[in-house]
């Protein structure tokens, strides 16, 4: 009897763990032109504004090599202060939600959990396609840097890579401005998918210089 049980136990177990291993093959990265449009609305969502400070004289462009945000884990059992983060980081608590703070102050739901952290893994590096913003001056970050070097006055946009959820109808951001002078400002934006088009639904301002 005792053996059965052992038996149907372990056949149990490595059916769930099959089970758990054959979802996580099914993750598939966002579609290069969903990342493509989640920029593009960062840029021309009204929301925001951003596009009008590309129509000044100051010659500002965007970076079309979008940085990797990285995703980082509290483990409470371990530590009872939290990791430190930066910006290009972010805890992934503070998106699916904390014990005990109600569900409505989280963008993510606790299910993206997993798939935001694949995607974190797996999806390091995008250059943005510029047939997509004719009108946009985008340049790739080793052309950025070497205007820093040559120019006395500099200014440009970056955006980390977005983070789906696992429905494709939610998206995180961090938007940076770079600048010569005391004007580098971040922020995080959050967008959702409705009917179709890429929104901005919120932005935070992180920090200004």
């Amino acid at each position: 009897m005792t053996r059965i049980i052992f038996t149907s136990t372990f056949i149990l177990f490595n059916f769930v763990f099959i089970g758990c291993q054959e979802n996580k093959k099914e993750y598939k990265l966002p579609k290069s032109g969903d990342i493509n449009s989640i920029i593009k609305a960062v840029i021309f969502d009204d929301s925001l504004g951003l596009y009008k400070n590309f129509n000044r004289k100051n010659e500002l462009v965007f970076s079309g090599d979008l940085q990797k945000l990285e995703i980082i884990s509290w483990n409470v059992k371990k530590s009872k202060l939290p990791p430190k983060s930066s910006f290009n980081s972010k805890l992934i608590q503070s998106l699916i939600g904390f014990p005990d703070i109600p569900r409505k102050h989280f963008f993510f739901s606790k299910i993206d959990s997993s798939y935001l952290q694949f995607q974190n893994k797996n999806l390091n590096t995008f250059k943005l396609e510029n047939n997509n913003f004719s009108s946009i001056n985008i340049l790739p970050s080793i052309e950025l840097r070497r205007n820093i070097k040559m120019k006395e006055y500099y200014s440009f946009y970056y955006c980390t890579i977005p983070i789906v959820s696992l429905d494709g109808k939610k998206a995180f951001v961090q938007l940076t401005l770079v600048c010569s002078g005391l004007c580098g400002e971040g922020s995080e934006i959050f967008l959702q998918k409705i009917n179709g088009k890429w929104k901005i639904v919120k932005i935070h301002s992180d920090w200004v210089s």
